[in-house]
């Protein structure tokens, strides 16, 4: 990262995160005062989104439409707003059409829109965007992605970025555990504390995470155009620290693909037309889409 833009997303993340730090963000009561640590652990995901979205579609040529899935607390959205985006929020109902999201949001003039991505059909016209961000939330599906993506494409104009961050399933992390026996997806143990009444979860866990190949295979079979790709790691953005970590770093620059998380930029070439069949058991009226 470097220039202008990076000083940027620097600046205005830093002003949203200091402004959310002093408003209450919980989902539910049980959760009160639990994102603050949050919002600043992942800071650095949030720069490198708004900074990705600057260099790629500036708002400098002309009135960028952003829609975010899975805004969450709308540190993104705030920021891109800022910069002089045209922004929708769009998460769970139970969240985002909470009265006082909606006029936190407005405040910072962000629409909201409730999403039920499990189905499938989003609420919004054709190509009703120029960029979708959805950073963080395909893992937590637990159900087949493919339709969402389908519809992904359809509210994307032609030549639209749809800006696909998540984790990476190929770190070695999971290779380590596969070859000790351990699971490299969700474990029962997670199983356990998602059901536990004293846990107050902000998600659920990572249901499905994906390798490289499989993101390019999903996003090209669908109609998008894989721009770019790249693999992040969370201690990358670490400075200094001790010689393991240092040694670390280097391993990781070597080996990139070993890295923690991956980011994808995919242009909408053009309109899909594969068809999918929906079960009745995955979906009580839909039948194709």
């Amino acid at each position: 990262m470097g220039g202008d833009k990076l000083m940027d997303a620097d600046r205005v993340v830093d002003e949203v995160l200091a402004e959310l730090a002093n408003v209450d963000l919980a989902i539910t009561e049980e959760s009160a005062g639990a994102p603050s640590d949050y919002l600043r652990e992942h800071r650095h995901e949030y720069v490198r989104t708004v900074y990705d979205i600057l260099k790629t579609r500036p708002p400098s040529q002309g009135p960028v439409r952003v829609l975010e899935i899975g805004a969450f607390f709308g540190a993104v959205c705030v920021a891109l707003s800022r910069l002089g985006y045209q922004v929708t929020a769009g998460d769970i109902p139970e969240y985002i059409e909470m009265p006082q999201q909606v006029a936190r949001y407005a405040r910072h003039g962000v629409k909201t829109q409730g999403i039920r991505l499990e189905e499938f059909i989003l609420p919004f016209a054709d190509e009703s965007f120029d960029v979708v961000v959805m950073c963080e939330v395909l893992e937590h599906l637990n159900f087949n992605p493919l339709p969402l993506i389908k519809e992904i494409n359809r509210i994307l104009v032609p030549g639209g970025l749809f800006y696909l961050s998540l984790p990476n399933y190929a770190r070695m992390k999971n290779r380590v555990n596969i070859l000790r026996g351990k699971a490299a997806g969700i474990t029962v143990d997670e199983f356990f504390a998602q059901l536990d009444p004293k846990n107050a979860l902000i998600a659920n866990g990572h249901w499905r995470e994906y390798t490289m190949p499989e993101v390019r295979t999903m996003l090209e079979q669908l109609g998008f155009r894989l721009q770019d790709h790249y693999y992040f790691s969370y201690g990358e953005t670490i400075p200094g620290g001790s010689l393991k970590k240092r040694l670390g770093k280097l391993f990781y620059r070597t080996f990139p693909t070993f890295k923690e998380n991956q980011t994808a930029l995919a242009i909408r070439e053009r309109r899909t037309d594969i068809r999918f069949d929906i079960p009745s058991t995955v979906h009580k009226e839909l039948r194709a889409l």
